[in-house]
């Protein structure tokens, strides 16, 4: 739940009644999305986070995309894979391209807890997500129960291989040990992220009839069962859409049908087409942050997991 799960740092279930009343609340407060328009895509909050005069603002986004995100930029170009090869070469780390993903895309679906719902199974894209995390699954966690899963970002969590964010995001996940926690409402519209000690990043599990609009009012295409929308919000308490500090579409691009048979989505081919065009920098905007090529690390076996015969020889990973 909102505080119990946090609190208490382990896979157990809240109390129930406790749970669903601290639960109840919060949604009795909370306004559900409506207007889809990421703060992190602005210039003047992706470069100054939204405390420098615009002039400035579009001067620091310039370098933050020059240094961290362009790898053709970056003033020194061999640094980031000299580092990726030196630092992380214990790491099991592999480098998939999104031309051609069937091979790591199943590799990465191999691995599927007995416990994780039908809903969450599968590999999501983190659209209009700016700062180098690309795909991820759910599946493969912890899940202590349907409603709730402990998962690390150092396993089967995609990054930018050949910018200085992506890089410094594998350090980030494999020293801090990258955990977050889901717990899901028990309206099942709702599930809280904690991580760390911050615990007011949500998402909000899209609805039969959901309409979420941009500001000038045309309609933003998604789809209950295939797109989750990620809400960080100022502060646990302040949770309007006034008060959105961060938002994106987790949008589902491929799972495993019945028969253990690969399905890419619709969102795979609109992924393909944004990575495709990220391959060049453009100075004054915020750029899509997601490369042709994803860096990540296999899942490793985990209690409650299963793998399916036909997957085991896609689990030796490579250094």
């Amino acid at each position: 739940g909102l505080l119990l799960h946090r609190q208490r740092g382990d896979l157990q279930e809240a109390e129930a009644g406790d749970d669903e009343q601290e639960w109840a609340a919060w949604e009795a407060k909370v306004r559900v999305p409506t207007v889809y328009d990421p703060p992190q895509k602005k210039v003047d909050s992706f470069g100054s986070c939204g405390k420098l005069p615009p002039s400035c603002a579009q001067c620091a986004t310039n370098a933050l995309n020059d240094c961290f995100f362009c790898p053709l930029r970056t003033p020194c170009p061999c640094v980031v894979p000299c580092v990726r090869c030196c630092c992380y070469s214990g790491l099991g780390l592999q480098v998939g391209s999104l031309e051609s993903p069937d091979d790591w895309f199943k590799a990465m679906l191999a691995r599927e807890h007995a416990k994780c719902p039908d809903e969450f199974k599968g590999i999501w894209w983190m659209k209009d997500n700016v700062v180098a995390e690309g795909l991820f699954t759910l599946q493969d966690g912890d899940w202590g129960s349907p409603d709730f899963v402990k998962k690390t970002t150092k396993y089967n969590w995609t990054v930018d291989p050949t910018n200085a964010w992506g890089v410094a995001l594998t350090g980030h996940f494999w020293t801090k040990g990258g955990e977050l926690h889901f717990a899901r409402s028990p309206s099942k519209k709702w599930m809280q992220i904690t991580m760390i000690a911050e615990d007011w990043h949500f998402v909000y599990i899209i609805q039969p009839g959901d309409v979420l609009r941009r500001p000038d009012g045309t309609i933003v295409e998604v789809t209950p069962g295939e797109d989750l929308l990620r809400v960080s919000y100022t502060s646990r308490d302040s949770n309007d859409e006034g008060s959105i500090a961060y938002q994106y579409i987790a949008r589902r691009v491929a799972f495993l049908d019945a028969g253990g048979s690969l399905v890419k989505t619709r969102g795979y081919e609109e992924l393909l087409q944004a990575a495709r065009e990220s391959k060049t920098c453009n100075r004054g905007r915020v750029p899509n942050h997601i490369e042709i090529e994803q860096a990540f690390t296999l899942a490793p076996e985990m209690q409650g997991s299963s793998v399916a015969p036909e997957m085991q020889s896609m689990l030796s990973p490579t250094a």
